[in-house]
């Protein structure tokens, strides 16, 4: 046998593209939390709301508001602070009951819209886009339904995030079946949809409005704005010119008049023992706030 060459090994056959109609179904499903909150929304009518309803709807779009804002945002996207594992997998959790998807996507994205800000590879971007797409016609795109992960070590290397992504859909749906539980159709619509949907329209506008409507404090060089509205409506994460100027910081509020609730929540996490090496932006940058 000396001196024989050996076989060349097999070469694995290229996989089989899927066909139009699956990843048609793929987008479809993906999709359909999204679609069904806002169609859910035709049956207020027909539901009586009591002082729960209100009650639901008002700390579900905190809880929601603040998983997106200081969980998949600040935490997960920026690591503007940092937190024990128990403390991260109840913020992924409490980002995907407002059904953006799970916290890889989410991330991935964010970290490609930093990137490329406000040129064709931003994934939302008004400027390069128009605003519509950038407002909600970008989730459409089947292109961006399964972004790479590669990029994604720091997050991918935990098991339970990883887990959490592919099942983004069960923290919100146990949600609706509380808020059932609790106040019965009213609470699902009105309590757990409408907050859902709320929370959708505000993360959506911070994408559109928060790059064609506002001020610019800082020459970031992407048409990225201040918005008062989105800066309360947002919890924060409004002042969008002062985040990608500083990026890495968990304030987005530079100024005293700048409201920032997602900052406020990340203090008292730090006041708890919950959260520490909390980073803020130069203090040169603070000194900017009457501009």
């Amino acid at each position: 046998m000396d001196g024989l060459v050996p076989p060349p090994a097999p070469v694995a056959a290229a996989p089989r593209p899927r066909p139009a109609w699956y990843r048609a179904t793929r987008v479809a499903l993906s999709l359909a939390p999204l679609v069904a909150v806002h169609l859910a929304l035709a049956a207020a009518p027909f539901v009586s709301p009591t002082w729960w309803t209100l009650g639901i709807l008002f700390v579900l779009t905190r809880v929601t508001g603040l998983g997106i804002s200081v969980g998949f945002h600040r935490y997960f996207a920026h690591h503007s602070f940092k937190v024990s594992r128990p403390v991260q997998f109840l913020l992924a959790v409490a980002g995907c009951t407002a059904l953006q998807k799970g916290p890889l996507w989410w991330v991935a994205h964010h970290r490609l819209h930093h990137r490329h800000s406000d040129t064709p590879a931003d994934p939302h971007s008004p400027v390069a886009h128009g605003f519509w797409y950038a407002h909600c016609g970008w989730l459409f795109a089947q292109d961006l339904m399964h972004p790479d992960h590669g990029p994604l070590r720091d997050l991918t290397k935990f098991p339970e995030l990883v887990w959490l992504d592919r099942l983004w859909m069960v923290p919100g749906l146990l949600t609706a079946a509380a808020c059932y539980a609790l106040d019965g159709w009213a609470g699902v619509v009105l309590g757990y949809c409408g907050s859902t949907v709320l929370v959708f329209q505000v993360t959506f506008a911070v994408n559109s409005f928060g790059h064609t409507f506002g001020r610019q404090r800082f020459a970031t060089g992407d048409g990225s704005r201040n918005n008062w509205a989105l800066g309360v409506l947002a919890l924060g994460d409004g002042w969008h010119n002062n985040h990608h100027k500083a990026p890495g910081s968990a304030r987005h509020g530079f100024a005293w008049y700048e409201i920032d609730q997602s900052f406020l929540a990340i203090r008292l996490l730090r006041r708890v023992g919950l959260a520490w090496d909390v980073r803020e932006p130069p203090a040169a940058l603070l000194g900017k706030g009457g501009a």
